[in-house]
């Protein structure tokens, strides 16, 4: 008799639901996976290919809009921005390229400085030259959220 209460006493706590067992969150996953630095990388040496293209039969924002590796908070920013910019200054708009923070650049970027999400990449042929990108875990993948002065805060820009 003792055996069985005994057993049915073990059963009866290893079913029991309040017991709680370690699981890990979604977010918690995410946190522990190490930015691909990657995505920033080929996005911004794409980016300077496109920009070293002359007479592109595309604006700026249009190249932004067909990335599927950048944020819809990217594109939504660095609209604003422009469009800003052109209400303002309707004859010259941007004075700079807000993506590299510059009106020059290099012809390549590598990495420089990673800092979680952040990503500092330098100009290969240009080694001073320096970019601050930032990334974002979202719909299952690394994005660009961030370049230059889109969408990254005043305190982590570059001095330029």
């Amino acid at each position: 008799m003792k055996i069985k209460i005994l057993i049915f006493g073990l059963l009866l706590l290893s079913s029991n639901p309040t017991v709680s067992k370690t699981e890990n969150k979604p977010q918690d996953k995410i946190q522990n996976i190490e930015p691909d630095y990657e995505v920033a990388i080929m996005f911004i040496n794409d980016y300077i290919a496109f920009c070293n293209v002359r007479n592109s039969s595309i604006s700026r924002i249009e190249w932004i809009e067909n990335r599927t590796d950048v944020t819809t908070e990217f594109k939504t920013e660095l609209k604003k921005i422009t469009e800003k910019a052109e209400k303002e200054y309707p004859e010259f708009g941007l004075d700079f390229d807000p993506i590299i923070d510059a009106q020059d650049h290099p012809k390549k970027f590598k990495i420089d400085n990673k800092d979680s999400k952040y990503l500092i990449v330098k100009g290969t042929d240009w080694s001073s030259f320096r970019v601050i990108l930032k990334l974002k875990f979202d719909l299952n993948k690394w994005l660009v959220d961030g370049s230059g002065v889109i969408n990254i805060p005043k305190d982590k820009q570059l001095n330029r």
